[in-house]
């Protein structure tokens, strides 16, 4: 069954705000795209996602994908400068958005609204005005080419008038404008290169039934660290959604276009996917047509694929935080759950 439209966006949405949740990702990013000469000013030492309470603004925290903050390098700026008194506390506020078709509206009338929804959070918390820097990233079916307001008018009239024309700036990463081979050269993104060829392709339905492993490739010989397997995980989550393969089809696809030294991490992904399959077996069983009596059933065999999920995973060597975020649990619910295992099976406390 195809995807509806609202659907098949949100598949985008949860791939870029979960690669956006990653500090060493967005760090990546903002490397690559923002202008030499404004990076020196950040100090990317203090970059922090803000939350919904720091934003304290619902238009920001509904809308846009999120917003990271920077603290301005003061040292950088003009002695004179850094010796005025009562000097205000500056800061870079990064608004990520997020598009997979050309926007009806003018983006630059989104982005302001966002702009001053941040500036009046300042205002309202009595910080300094931040400094907002709209950052785009765009991978629509066909190129971006939008001409903005500004441009629109200026080949025609004096500056007298353009003056009083809005000319917000904002950054934009064009990802379905950049070819694979430009993207294969971005060493400096690292992993992230499987991610953009990935979007570039994400509207093609062959891709993930013929050239998955074009963007595979991107994700071989890397420490397999914790942000790592978060972002695989990410990675191949999208991949079987905008794919809408049958699981067995799709990492047998997959299976075949990972490398010798993928094994390992392919083999913690393919275990974790299959204590869930196991899971959705019991839930699709279910609503298929199971009597009522085996409701009880049901619950118990949930419990206790959950229950052998995570001593599997712990006895591998994963740490509690990593099953927690792998299997979707609390991690109190995990904790509690071995240290049951360890009271009951005392010889087998010492993990493979």
């Amino acid at each position: 069954m195809s995807k509806t439209y609202k659907q098949r966006n949100r598949d985008h949405d949860i791939f870029l705000k979960g690669i956006l949740s990653l500090d060493e990702m967005v760090l990546l990013l903002l490397h690559r795209y923002l202008p030499l000469d404004l990076q020196r000013y950040v100090d990317f030492s203090t970059l922090r996602i803000l939350s919904e309470t720091h934003i304290d603004n619902k238009l920001v925290a509904q809308y846009s994908d999120s917003i990271h903050e920077c603290a301005l390098k003061v040292e950088e700026l003009p002695e004179t400068v850094r010796n005025m008194p009562d000097l205000p506390v500056f800061r870079f506020c990064f608004l990520w958005e997020h598009k997979s078709h050309k926007p009806y509206e003018p983006i630059e009338s989104q982005q302001e609204r966002y702009r001053y929804a941040i500036i009046s959070s300042d205002k309202k918390n009595k910080r300094s005005p931040s400094t907002v820097i709209p950052i785009l990233i765009y991978h629509g079916a066909t190129k971006w080419n939008k001409k903005m307001l500004y441009e629109q008018f200026e080949p025609y009239l004096p500056p007298e008038i353009l003056d009083f024309i809005p000319h917000p700036k904002y950054i934009i990463i064009d990802i379905q404008a950049i070819t694979e081979a430009e993207i294969e050269k971005m060493v400096d993104l690292g992993v992230l290169r499987a991610a953009f060829l990935t979007l570039k392709n994400a509207h093609k339905k062959n891709f993930f039934q013929k050239d998955m492993g074009k963007a595979l490739k991107f994700v071989e010989k890397l420490p397999i660290g914790y942000v790592f397997q978060e972002f695989f995980k990410m990675l191949l989550a999208y991949m079987e959604r905008r794919s809408e393969l049958e699981s067995d089809k799709f990492n047998a696809i997959l299976e075949q276009n990972l490398k010798e030294d993928m094994v390992a991490s392919k083999k913690t992904m393919f275990e974790i996917a299959e204590e869930k399959a196991e899971l959705r077996g019991i839930e699709k069983g279910y609503v298929q047509g199971m009597e009522k009596g085996i409701e009880e059933g049901i619950e118990k065999g949930i419990e206790k694929g959950t229950f052998d999920s995570i001593i599997k995973l712990w006895q591998k060597g994963i740490e509690p935080n990593m099953i927690s975020n792998l299997l979707d649990l609390d991690i109190q619910h995990v904790n509690q759950i071995i240290a049951d295992f360890q009271k009951q099976e005392p010889e087998k406390m010492t993990k493979k």
